[in-house]
């Protein structure tokens, strides 16, 4: 029994070794993971003081860019209050000049009112309406009776002729109700009723219209601004009234309820919101007008993915913590068994006290951890949120975007038909004029002669104007009527001037940039003509006229060059195309760059076309030749 005691406490003492090395291995272990969550802590701490910083930095080079662009801003509206004020100038100068003209020419007096009246045509070449610029270009050009008839007759024409050509493009875009009332006026027999629809009727027309479209935006729950000033509106319930609050007003309520949101988000916002809040503040009015329409929504949502972020490494880093104190507790318990084990009382409640104190640690970081968690799921959750919410802004600035680009092809395609009309009539009044004077007509009965074509062409468009009104008054109710929206589709989301070829939808296109620099050729030589006709108008200014027309010329030459290379290598250096574009830019050449202009004229691009398309096949087939006999010296 002796012997098998003291075997038993030789196994004890073994015993107790060994449950005290494992207790110090675990300890050491804990202490490990303690310091590791540590290192963490600080880690993460040192991230959320870099990303601060960077956030500053870049608000700081934000705040700049955007005082920039206020100033931008600032300058474009003192430029276009300028502008207005020295269009009314302008206006009020050639009304002026055209009331002493038919005050001269009544009164008998035909070399003042000639005078006048050529310098106020002067004024008006700049006019935006085709007709009456074609009009005044022609009274220029022409001897005094001409100066005389568009005095009396043809500047009157013409501008009314430029009230039917607006009201037709009001017809083409426009809702029923208004497109309806721009028929009438253009079907009436009454000469002034289109410049009396655009002075009255279209406010009156687009009422009811108009009425509905604030409805809709107090349906949109807006800023107090907004909301006061419709409400105003709604309360008058004039048409002049409505009119004024969607074209005046509410632009200037939409600036201060803008104001009010972005203070409001930078006093809520996240640290991505209150940079964002801060640069726009400093910004111009159209940035502060895309932030809260649409950009708010994604910069909530850095805000909602940052704090995503957070949140979930600082869950993993309580979750890491909370194991290391239950490792600390359970390397404590161990401690404390082994120290019973020794028979070491004292150390084993002191390790007792340890793991109690670990175990605490530990349920404190697994609350934190649950907590962290939870924030992270409700910023996830915030975020998708956002991101819907952005998707709606999108989807509302894309319709915007379509709307637009669908009213701006209408007044496009009803430009370009003025255009071409307001020429048709200079050329039959040309016409008519030079088969005037040889018949041996006097320059009275010549200049009467051609108000009379002018006369004649403007009756046609004036009866295609109206069935293009009526026409387009009925699709409006159609669609009114089937619930379709003619601007909302694909099409669209081009923007309006791809139609007219001036940038390739594809940059990587060789054949796109080709067309694009051909139609810059032809717009650059159409300003070189501009310059040369003006050159005869103006004999003082010609010297410097003519120098910028030659100079306009080259460029248009070297853009038409520019077309043929790209043509070239579109083709691989064959085919009609290149051989045309080669050859107009060799015709260009001759004619100081007014090659692809040309080409743009009704008539001459057929026969001229041909031409050059032989001629660049034939400077093509000589440059191939010169080509291959280099390389054939080079392979020799």
């Amino acid at each position: 029994a002796a012997n098998e005691a003291a075997d038993a406490a030789g196994e004890a003492v073994e015993y107790a070794k060994r449950s005290t090395a494992y207790a110090e291995a675990a300890v050491e272990a804990a202490n490990t993971a303690a310091d590791a969550v540590k290192e963490a802590q600080e880690v993460e701490a040192a991230a959320r003081a870099a990303e601060t910083a960077r956030i500053a930095q870049d608000t700081e080079l934000g705040v700049e860019e955007a005082r920039l662009r206020a100033q931008a801003e600032t300058d474009d509206a003192a430029r276009a209050d300028n502008q207005r004020t020295q269009a009314d100038k302008t206006s009020t100068e050639i009304k002026d000049l055209i009331a002493a003209a038919e005050t001269a020419l009544r009164g008998g007096d035909t070399a003042k009112a000639v005078s006048e009246g050529r310098k106020a045509a002067v004024q008006l070449l700049n006019a935006t309406g085709s007709w009456t610029r074609e009009a005044a270009e022609f009274a220029l050009s022409g001897a005094d009776e001409d100066v005389v008839n568009w005095i009396d007759t043809d500047r009157l024409l013409a501008q009314r002729q430029d009230d039917r050509e607006t009201v037709l493009t009001i017809a083409q875009a426009a809702k029923p109700a208004v497109a309806e009332a721009a028929h009438r006026a253009l079907a009436s027999e009454d000469a002034d009723a289109a410049g009396d629809f655009l002075a009255t009727g279209v406010i009156e027309a687009a009422a009811t219209d108009n009425r509905v479209t604030v409805f809709s935006i107090l349906n949109e729950d807006p800023g107090k601004a907004v909301k006061a000033k419709a409400e105003a509106a709604l309360n008058d319930g004039s048409a002049m009234a409505l009119h004024r609050f969607l074209n005046v007003e509410l632009a200037e309520a939409v600036k201060q309820d803008d104001q009010v949101e972005i203070f409001r988000l930078l006093d809520s916002g996240g640290p991505y919101m209150k940079s964002a809040a801060q640069i726009v503040l400093e910004g111009s009015a159209r940035m502060r007008r895309y932030f809260v329409a649409r950009d708010k929504y994604n910069v909530a949502r850095l805000d909602q993915d940052h704090a995503t972020h957070v949140a979930a490494i600082r869950a993993a880093i309580a979750h890491a913590a909370k194991v290391a104190a239950q490792a600390l507790a359970d390397a404590a318990l161990a401690s404390k068994a082994a120290a019973e084990a020794r028979q070491a009382a004292s150390e084993a409640t002191e390790w007792a006290e340890k793991a109690k104190g670990y175990a605490t640690d530990a349920s404190e970081s697994a609350i934190e951890a649950k907590a962290n968690a939870d924030a992270a799921d409700k910023s996830a959750a915030d975020a998708a949120r956002s991101a819907a919410s952005a998707k709606q802004a999108a989807s509302v600035a894309r319709g915007a975007a379509r709307t637009a680009n669908y009213s701006m092809r209408q007044a496009s395609a009803s430009a370009r038909q003025a255009v071409s009309y307001a020429a048709d009539a200079q050329a039959s009044a040309a016409s008519a004029r030079a088969s005037a004077i040889e018949a041996g007509k006097d320059e009275r009965a010549a200049a009467a002669a051609a108000s009379e074509a002018r006369s004649i062409v403007a009756a046609k468009r004036r009866a295609e104007a109206a069935e293009a009104a009526r026409k387009a008054a009925e699709k409006a109710k159609q669609d009114e009527e089937n619930g379709t929206n003619p601007s909302q589709n694909s099409d669209e989301d081009k923007p309006w001037y791809w139609d007219w070829e001036l940038w390739p939808e594809d940059i990587g296109d060789p054949k796109q940039w080709a067309t694009v620099t051909g139609h810059w050729s032809a717009i650059v030589g159409t300003a070189g003509v501009v310059l040369g006709v003006g050159a005869l108008l103006f004999p003082p200014a010609a010297p410097a006229l003519l120098a910028a027309a030659g100079a306009v010329g080259l460029v248009s030459w070297g853009l038409q060059g520019a077309s043929a290379l790209l043509h070239g290598i579109a083709d691989n250096w064959q085919g009609s195309d290149f051989h045309s574009a080669l050859g107009m830019f060799a015709v260009g050449g001759i004619f100081l760059g007014k090659g692809a202009l040309l080409s743009k004229f009704g008539g001459v691009d057929d026969a001229l076309r041909p031409v050059a398309e032989e001629v660049g096949s034939k400077i093509s087939s000589v440059v191939g030749d010169s080509v291959t006999t280099v390389v054939g010296w080079l392979t020799w």
